[in-house]
Formats: structure tokens, sequence, C-alpha cells
């Protein structure tokens, strides 16, 4: 996650939290609450978004981005082998509907809603690689030190497939099949 801002402006008020959000718990309330590539990671949304909601202050806004079908909402299942990216990368997740939580509003109400072309999160997942392997040198003692050295390659080949992966999917038929949603929720 990054989070960018001027220095000149000497923001106090923002808290970043990076946490299991299916364990997590807190006391508190917020303007505003962002969550960037998480949805696809999760099953309830039912649950997921009344959590968040306790979570925002009555005229609060939520804004989630997460990548999508733009039809068909499908789970990640790790049925073989094969199925290493579901294991690694998505496991015990969704791939959701462009409109998925539109259903989900029990909590939550949707205030705006639109897609964004897959070929954005494709050119990105290019770039991605391009700056890994300028980089790999880099790079490899951060593999090391996340995976252990004797996996840090197998685990530089699963990013390196996971990008070109990502590339190939959200470019397919001109970025209109695979794409991105963002929601912007109040709090009901």
């Amino acid at each position: 996650m990054l989070i960018s801002y001027h220095r000149d402006l000497q923001l106090s008020n923002v808290k970043i939290i990076v946490a299991d959000i299916s364990k997590f718990e807190m006391e508190a309330s917020f303007d505003r609450i962002i969550s960037i590539e998480m949805f696809e990671h999760m099953k309830n949304y039912k649950v997921l978004l009344k959590k968040i909601s306790m979570w925002m202050k009555q005229d609060s806004l939520l804004f989630v981005h997460y990548f999508c079908h733009k039809v068909f909402a499908y789970h990640f299942e790790d049925i073989n082998d094969d199925d290493w990216i579901t294991r690694y990368f998505f496991s015990g997740g969704t791939m959701p509907s462009a409109n998925l939580l539109l259903y989900f509003q029990n909590d939550v109400s949707v205030v705006n809603h639109w897609l964004v072309n897959g070929m954005h999160y494709s050119r990105t997942s290019e770039e991605w690689l391009k700056r890994m392997d300028q980089n790999a040198a880099s790079i490899r003692p951060i593999m090391e030190s996340t995976y252990g050295k004797d996996s840090a390659t197998k685990w530089t080949a699963y990013w390196r497939t996971f990008f070109i992966s990502v590339a190939e999917l959200f470019g397919y038929s001109n970025g209109e099949e695979w794409m991105v949603a963002h929601f912007l929720f109040k709090k009901n």
C-alpha cells in the first residue's frame, strides 16, 4: 500500500492500517475508509461490509477498488498442483463480478460505481515486471529475506509469471472482459 501526500501539508490525521480484516477489531471510527485490492481475497461480503460500516461515522464514505470480471464472480479454487496462483496469491478468495457489491447494501449504500478498462491494469502489470527485471539484483535479497534463500528463485519466477498472467488476462478483449471496479459507499 502506498499513501502519497505533500509533506508541506503536514497531514497528521491519516492512519494506515494493515491487518487481517477477518480477525481485526477496533473501536475507532473514520471519516473516510479506502480499500485497495482487498475484496478479491474475501468471501463473505455481507459480513465484511457490515464490519467496515461499524468503523464509519454517520457521514463517512468508503471507497473500494477491486479487480473483477465484467459479468461472472467465481471462487479461486486450489484443486491441483497447477493452481499455485490461487494457492499463493488468492487463497480463499473470489474474483468478483463488476456489479457484485451492488447486492450487499444492507449496511452501506452505493453512491457511485464505475469501471476502469482492464488495459490500464495490464500495462501496470507489464511495468511492474519491467521494473522487477531491471532491479533484479536489489530484489534478490528481498526475495531471500521474505521467502528464504532456498525459495528466492522459485518466488521470483512466481512473481514474474503472475505479472505476465495479469497483463495477459486484463489485456484480453481490449480490457473489456476483466477490469477494475470502483465503488463509493455511504453508511446506511
